[in-house]
């Protein structure tokens, strides 16, 4: 008897053995075909940000007045920093005539006589003096070397001279030589009362930008012309893309800071679709990812085009620099969950119509009273084509169906049905509340892949 128990136990062994072998034979073999298997190709479900925009030339319209300044001859002493903003009666311009340039010059010849005046009579320096001499040669290093601006070498080159005027004062006052200096400042001090009391200051006849950026289009594209713009109108203007316009300190306008206007000629299903006072948003080069509102202010068909001009009310002192340039007209912006479109497939699902009402699969028709009739159902069937999703998880692959709330080529907004959408559509309450759902981080499967 115990030899037969001993039996039956080693056979018991030897079975738990022979079956660790299987399973571990098994799990090899299914190891090495899940290796030589194609991956299954995924993408992880992020919020994001879809953006409808198209790239598109705009002329720039503006409601612009050239100042007269035929009355002013000369050449100009001091001027105001383009699209600064200016009120009426505002000095905008200084001009020094012909003659008063000859006093310019002068003041020139004794600038550098009071510089040789100084380097010759250097044997006090003063901590002022010194500190001018650091402030000096920081802006003359660091502020005019290799800056290319005009206007801001203008203003650095007038505050070299108040300095260097400054430090002859306090050498002259301080050289025991310093009666020389004194007398040069004295007839430069002169020189400069007789030069102020002469200039002639140009004023800004009406408030808003100034600016010395005149290109001869300013009574072309006016608000009071966009009626009678075409494209082809625009297009015969000739300005190369994105030029920026030259300052020229010869001609000086004063430009509305309120507004402008912006045609655009296009042709994309969205713009044929606009209507007038619609909001869209603009984006420029200057402005990176920040979209500047405007709305649809005209429309106009034309045989191979559509012609829109969008109103703005921001970002006005930048584009007084262009009349031509290029940007993106946004049409919409939309955050969620974002998947490639690639992910997305359309299932199939029959619906049943009770007296054409959908309902969940199975109903009955009653009367307004609750209590049945017996007219007979009308009873048909019909397809939806419903978006779904493959969604990967450790312990299995489930199919989702997914809303699509805004798509571009390549990807697409989501979210969850809610539960009384699928019974509107016709979906059966078991499928509705048995459902899978969508979230953030989940897997898609991309589908082909």
């Amino acid at each position: 008897m115990a030899a037969e128990q001993k039996k039956k136990v080693i056979q018991n062994i030897a079975l738990v053995i022979i079956s660790i072998v299987i399973i571990i034979i098994i799990y090899f073999i299914v190891s090495i075909v899940r290796l030589f298997q194609k991956p299954v190709d995924t993408v992880m479900v992020k919020k994001g940000e879809l953006i409808n925009y198209e790239e598109v030339t705009g002329y720039i319209i503006r409601d612009e007045e050239i100042v007269d300044t035929t009355e002013y001859d000369g050449t100009v002493k001091s001027e105001m920093e383009d699209a600064t903003r200016v009120s009426r009666g505002s000095a905008i311009m200084t001009f020094v005539s012909k003659s008063e340039q000859q006093i310019v010059d002068k003041i020139a010849i004794l600038d550098e006589k009071i510089d040789k005046a100084i380097e010759s009579k250097q044997t006090i320096f003063t901590n002022d003096v010194k500190a001018l001499d650091a402030e000096i040669e920081t802006s003359i290093y660091s502020n005019i070397k290799e800056n290319h601006n005009l206007n801001s070498i203008k203003e650095y080159k007038k505050y070299l001279n108040e300095k260097i005027e400054k430090k002859a004062k306090i050498v002259g006052e301080l050289s025991p030589a310093g009666s020389e200096l004194k007398n040069l400042m004295n007839e430069r001090t002169a020189y400069e009362k007789e030069l102020n009391d002469s200039e002639k200051l140009l004023l800004a006849p009406k408030a808003g930008l100034v600016s010395y950026r005149v290109d001869n289009l300013e009574n072309v594209l006016t608000s009071s012309s966009i009626s009678t713009l075409t494209s082809k109108d625009l297009s015969n203007i000739k300005v190369a893309l994105n030029q920026v316009i030259p300052v020229n300190l010869n001609r000086v306008k004063i430009i509305d800071n309120f507004e402008c206007y912006i045609a655009v000629p296009m042709k994309s299903k969205e713009a044929y679709e606009a209507k007038l006072n619609d909001t869209i948003y603009l984006r420029f080069k200057n402005t990176g990812d920040s979209l500047i509102p405007a709305t649809v202010e005209y429309i106009s068909k034309e045989e191979d085009c559509i012609l829109l001009v969008f109103k703005l009310k921001t970002n006005i002192e930048e584009l007084t620099k262009y009349r031509k340039i290029g940007l993106d007209v946004v049409w919409w912006s939309y955050t969620g969950l974002k998947v490639s479109k690639d992910t997305i497939f359309d299932t199939a699902v029959t619906v049943t119509q009770f007296n054409d009402e959908i309902l969940a699969n199975s109903g009955e028709s009653s009367d307004e009273s609750g209590e049945f009739d017996d007219t007979p159902l009308q009873v048909t069937s019909q397809t939806v084509m419903i978006p779904t999703v493959t969604i990967k998880k450790p312990y299995g692959i489930y199919d989702v169906f997914v809303k699509v709330l805004r798509e571009t080529s390549d990807f697409v907004i989501i979210d969850n049905y809610k539960d009384s959408e699928l019974l509107e559509m016709g979906i059966s309450e078991e499928v509705v509340a048995g459902r899978n759902t969508i979230k953030m981080y989940d897997e898609c499967v991309v589908q082909g892949g």
